[in-house]
């Protein structure tokens, strides 16, 4: 029973697990409420929860291994939302003006400026230290 309440734990804090469970059943609705209800489903039935956890250390593993830095290079912050930019830029650069001043009307022409601030989250990124990367991208 402690093995499964602490999968559960992971499952509900893990990020990249919630999107390999939507993956993995095909899940493509983006509502909230039917996503939850889905991962509700996962947890409650064990061998299910098992079998998903399994799996997907199986293909993290096998995706860290032979890719290594070429992930961290060649990360792409466009198709991210805006709010998850603006959370890392407030996380890691929070003294850039295109993070700092993006909802501001009286700073013209950083106000809801997409391109700048993708802009400047991918040069500070590429210019951050490999700790710093790998902190950002596990906050994806």
């Amino acid at each position: 029973m402690d093995t499964i309440s602490k999968m559960q734990e992971e499952v509900t804090q893990n990020t990249e697990l919630h999107h390999y469970i939507l993956e993995t059943f095909g899940l493509q609705s983006k509502k909230k409420r039917v996503r939850k209800k889905l991962f509700k489903q996962v947890i409650s039935q064990e061998k299910v929860l098992k079998k998903v956890v399994k799996e997907f250390k199986q293909t993290d593993q096998e995706q860290t291994i032979p890719s290594g830095q070429q992930v961290e290079s060649t990360f792409s912050f466009d198709k991210l939302p805006i709010t998850t930019l603006l959370k890392i830029g407030k996380e890691f650069f929070k003294e850039e003006e295109s993070v700092r001043f993006y909802y501001n009307k009286n700073k013209e022409p950083f106000y809801k400026n997409k391109e700048m601030l993708i802009a400047c989250i991918s040069t500070n990124y590429a210019g951050a230290p490999a700790d710093i990367q790998k902190e950002i991208i596990t906050k994806l």
